[in-house]
């Protein structure tokens, strides 16, 4: 097994037209044929694959097709998997520390490859005064789902909901916002959660307008 401790020597990548955040949860199917083996032996490892957000190209691969990834991404980790048919499985993953491509290596039997460097965990910043609206914007969000009969199993982000930490909140928002894939891997890349949550307020004020 690697040791995931900063460095991660030819990490599998799997490009996506969306971002995953830390803590973020997410359901795929999976069917190429490039990707069924691979997302097979990062289950019964328990190891987590690196999701890295497409900037250019398609998801399916193509004849000739140049893609573009994002240097920023997340480490998943398979949560469920079920195998639909032979050739088709379902996985949820949730979403845990972000890296750094420090550079692509060659692929290996088509799936995409890299050296990483693991970013920090954010720190506990708690969500300041002026910022709190962002925070019970978010907590609305959630009561509203729940008494619309959405389980807490089904939301797109794990528990526990850490409403007062700015890290967690600006993710969520991150997640769930409309915005581009560019804006959404900057978010991805901010290191300082404080500045990331002042972004989203900032995002979701310019949509309100």
């Amino acid at each position: 097994m690697k040791d995931f401790t900063n460095h991660i020597d030819g990490l599998d990548l799997f490009p996506l037209g969306m971002t995953l955040f830390p803590d973020g949860i997410m359901t795929l199917n999976i069917f190429e044929p490039r990707y069924l083996s691979m997302i097979k032996r990062h289950f019964q490892r328990g190891e987590p694959f690196g999701v890295v957000t497409l900037l250019e190209g398609f998801e399916v691969k193509l004849p000739a097709q140049e893609i573009k990834l994002s240097d920023i991404g997340t480490l998943a980790k398979i949560t469920q998997f079920e195998e639909l048919q032979p050739a088709m499985f379902r996985i949820t993953c949730m979403g845990w520390r972000r890296f750094k491509i420090n550079y692509r290596l060659p692929p290996l039997i088509g799936v995409e490859q890299a050296r990483v460097t693991l970013l920090d965990d954010d720190p506990i910043v708690a969500v300041s005064p002026e910022l709190q609206g962002v925070a019970d914007t978010l907590g609305q969000f959630i009561s509203q789902n729940q008494a619309r009969g959405i389980k807490l199993s089904e939301f797109p982000f794990a528990q526990p909901f850490c409403l007062d930490e700015s890290g967690w909140v600006a993710n969520r928002w991150a997640q769930l916002l409309a915005l581009n894939r560019l804006e959404k891997v900057r978010l991805l890349g901010e290191l300082d959660p404080l500045i990331r949550l002042i972004k989203i307020r900032d995002l979701m004020n310019a949509q309100s307008s």
